[in-house]
């Protein structure tokens, strides 16, 4: 049994997370975490510690592809024709198609999370040097950190990412969007997906390496675009950061597809309630339903004609 126990230490009431066992007639209670001083536990909070103590927040149980191989390689062949295409166009063509890939990725991932900066204005503005009207301040510091981090990205691109670095993609998605003082630090207050539990507070800093691990591990023996859409779902479960976690996850998706020399996501606003219906299903142990949502978004992006 999980239960939550006060000590009195000088005068002051801790609080610690405690695990119970009844060993024939004696109960052995074991210290889990050092939960802070004594206050109010919303039931929700209590249940989130729960879920993570008993590792119900963990959901890449095995490290194996729910796609087909005929899937993998479809995406491959996407991917490897569009590298192909790109390489027919000179420098300033390119630019221009990186700009426009850009301009979709940042409104759409934005607009999932409410903005209303469309695909056009994102590109008047981040590329145009064209400030819309009609937007809130938080909008426009959101593409503009989005484009810094994807910058950021690319500097990187070459390297695994390690937790730090998760850590300063959301400092740079989120300045002057929340307060300095959590800025790329994992959250320590817990939070929730609608009525989803995440994570608890007090395990993050646990499953976030539990999560580069398995993903170091899976390139192994996983093919590596699911690797990438199954360790999305994986870290959105965990939700570590107070704000911005669908924005540094879809950005660590990507992340990990050019890591490993693939060509890019850019997960459509207009498909919103399909991605989040995904990624609810694999928290409750459906993990193929990322993988398939990701491929058919992935195919739609890389479309040709022959």
């Amino acid at each position: 049994m999980v239960s939550i126990i006060t000590k009195r230490i000088k005068g002051i009431e801790y609080m610690y997370l405690v695990h119970s066992i009844r060993e024939k007639d004696k109960v052995i209670s074991k210290t889990i975490k050092y939960i802070g001083k004594k206050r109010p536990i919303p039931k929700e909070e209590f249940e989130c510690m729960k879920y993570s103590f008993s590792n119900k927040d963990w959901i890449l149980n095995d490290s194996k592809d729910e796609l087909s191989y005929q899937d993998h390689k479809k995406m491959q062949i996407c991917s490897s024709e569009y590298k192909k295409y790109l390489k027919t166009l000179d420098k300033t063509s390119k630019q221009k198609q990186k700009e426009k890939f850009l301009s979709e990725f940042i409104s759409n991932s934005n607009a999932i999370e409410g903005s209303t900066l469309t695909p056009k204005d994102t590109f008047n503005y981040l590329f145009n040097n064209l400030s819309p009207k009609g937007y809130s301040k938080k909008e426009l510091y959101m593409a503009d950190n989005m484009l810094k981090a994807w910058i950021f990205i690319e500097k990187n691109r070459k390297k695994f990412p390690k937790n730090e670095d998760l850590c300063r993609l959301h400092e740079i998605v989120n300045r002057n969007i929340e307060e300095d003082e959590t800025l790329g630090k994992y959250k320590s207050v817990q939070n929730y997906i609608g009525s989803i539990y995440t994570t608890s507070y007090l395990f993050v800093e646990e499953k976030m390496i539990q999560l580069i691990k398995w993903i170091k591990k899976s390139y192994s023996s996983m093919d590596d675009f699911e690797v990438a859409f199954q360790s999305h779902a994986q870290f959105e479960t965990i939700h570590p950061y107070v704000d911005g976690n669908g924005r540094v996850g879809r950005l660590l998706l990507n992340w990990l597809l050019m890591y490993k020399d693939k060509m890019p996501l850019a997960i459509r606003s207009k498909k919103r309630l399909d991605y989040i219906s995904a990624l609810y299903n694999s928290q409750q142990g459906k993990i193929e339903a990322i993988s398939k949502f990701c491929f058919k978004e992935y195919i739609n992006q890389y479309k040709f004609l022959s």
